[in-house]
């Protein structure tokens, strides 16, 4: 578990050096909220639709290394809400990937919104390389997972089992995942649980000690 940026990091990665990425990358969050019952319109936060001080990264900044670093061939989970998701598609096709399918996490829960409740999140599921078959393909593209109950140790903390899940269809025991925005650590935590190698990148120190 590295503390860093994670543009750093990549950049100073070699070649083919990790079997999968699995990652949550940061990106500007608007909800479509109704400011007649107290909630700003738009806007799920302060900092004009932030909710972190670092996720106005643009994803063409680090797309390319996330291709050059990934070994051929290899699969990239990517998780996005919808207004990204086709920023995230253009960047990782123009860095070289393969996409392969739009994945959606189906919550319990639901985000309030004025145009349909929200109740999923979309994972840009691709490959560099030759196709190749995931290790469950009887894997349904639309998945339900809980969302961590209680205190979450971060704002949009993402289910182990959920990146279980991912990890396990599309690697082996002893591989090694990348997740460079890895937040509080489930993908890490998910790796440890099925005997995978794991490098993550946080830039936030209070979420690196909690992956850590």
């Amino acid at each position: 578990m590295i503390h860093a940026d994670a543009r750093d990091i990549l950049a100073s990665l070699p070649d083919q050096c990790v079997d999968c990425i699995v990652t949550d990358p940061p990106y500007r969050v608007i909800s479509g909220g109704n400011a007649a019952v107290g909630r700003p319109t738009g806007i799920l936060a302060a900092n004009d639709g932030r909710i972190f001080e670092r996720n106005d990264i643009r994803f063409d900044e680090y797309a390319p290394d996330l291709f050059r670093v990934l070994r051929d061939p290899g699969h990239i989970y990517m998780m996005s809400n919808l207004l990204n998701l086709f920023d995230m598609r253009d960047a990782l096709i123009d860095a070289g990937f393969k996409l392969h399918n739009l994945l959606v996490w189906k919550k319990p829960n639901v985000t309030p919104n004025r145009w349909y409740m929200s109740n999923r999140e979309f994972t840009l599921f691709a490959r560099r390389g030759r196709a190749f078959t995931i290790n469950n393909p009887g894997s349904a593209a639309v998945h339900e997972f809980p969302n961590p109950s209680g205190n979450r140790a971060h704002p949009t903390q993402k289910p182990v089992d959920l990146m279980r899940f991912y990890i396990e269809n599309s690697t082996q025991p002893g591989d090694l995942v990348l997740d460079p925005f890895a937040g509080s650590g489930s993908t890490g935590e998910a790796c440890r649980l099925t005997g995978r190698r794991f490098i993550g990148v946080e830039i936030d120190d209070k979420y690196s000690n909690i992956s850590v």
